[in-house]
């Protein structure tokens, strides 16, 4: 039955913004690290630097801004298509929330992809190739720590606008990269969460550097599961709330 909900979300973007920002986020994040490189700035190299602002702060502004398409497609119509429709809106929202999440997934997916390319360049082939699974493997645990922010962000923009959003968002998100992420912490400020398997995953610190290999930066296997498991956990508790709170503020309107 979700299936039909997220069918019918999906047909709402065909050839619009939304699907096209699979594509521009990971050519902007090119165009950025490629300036970084150039004024010095990149200092642990092309996949750092992709990875670095990846994470702090380019995820959560294109959550943002995906979650702002989707709820200014049905906020444009003033939730006439809703009213007409014989409609569980907590699976609507939920919907919302899965198809968002693909997307983010794409771009995550994408992003591996460069890294593996961009490493070929650098690095060579066999030593890219034989990295490849590491990379794909942490940007997708990167995906995971970011899904908690999709029911968060559906909220919010509707709540505090979309320009008081993105200033929440990256205020929040610059803060947790760079002054949360490596105390102790990072465990209860969720947005710092990504900075840390950042620096566990590709050895990248919030500013750009290398990490050692011994760092106690570094989160063992425990911890990461651990960090795995809240994300998740966050994710669903989230999106359970907010889909009873979009039940509830939709019918208001």
């Amino acid at each position: 039955m979700l299936r039909t909900y997220l069918k019918a979300e999906n047909l709402k973007f065909k050839r619009s913004l939304f699907r096209k920002l699979i594509i521009f986020i990971p050519v902007a994040l090119i165009l950025i690290s490629m300036v970084f490189i150039f004024i010095g700035i990149g200092l642990g190299g092309f996949s750092s630097s992709i990875v670095c602002n990846w994470c702090m702060p380019i995820a959560s502004l294109s959550i943002m801004f995906l979650c702002h398409l989707v709820n200014n497609k049905d906020q444009k119509h003033k939730y006439r298509t809703l009213y007409s429709l014989p409609i569980d809106l907590k699976k609507t929202f939920i919907s919302k929330t899965i198809l968002i999440a693909l997307n983010l997934l794409i771009i995550s997916l994408l992003l591996a992809f460069i890294t593996v390319i961009s490493e070929c360049i650098l690095s060579g082939v066999s030593d890219a190739m034989g990295h490849s699974g590491y990379y794909l493997l942490g940007y997708c645990l990167l995906w995971l720590s970011l899904l908690w922010q999709i029911p968060f962000c559906l909220f919010l923009d509707q709540k505090a606008g979309f320009v008081g959003s993105v200033i929440i968002n990256l205020f929040a998100s610059a803060s947790g990269g760079l002054f949360f992420s490596l105390t102790p912490l990072f465990w209860f400020f969720p947005y710092s969460w990504p900075a840390r398997f950042m620096v566990t995953l590709f050895g990248v610190l919030p500013n750009g550097l290398l990490v050692e290999a011994d760092s106690r930066y570094i989160l063992n296997v425990g911890e990461s599961s651990l960090l795995v498991l809240i994300s998740s956990l966050a994710m669903l508790v989230l999106s359970a709330l907010f889909s009873r709170w979009y039940e509830k503020q939709v019918y208001r309107k």
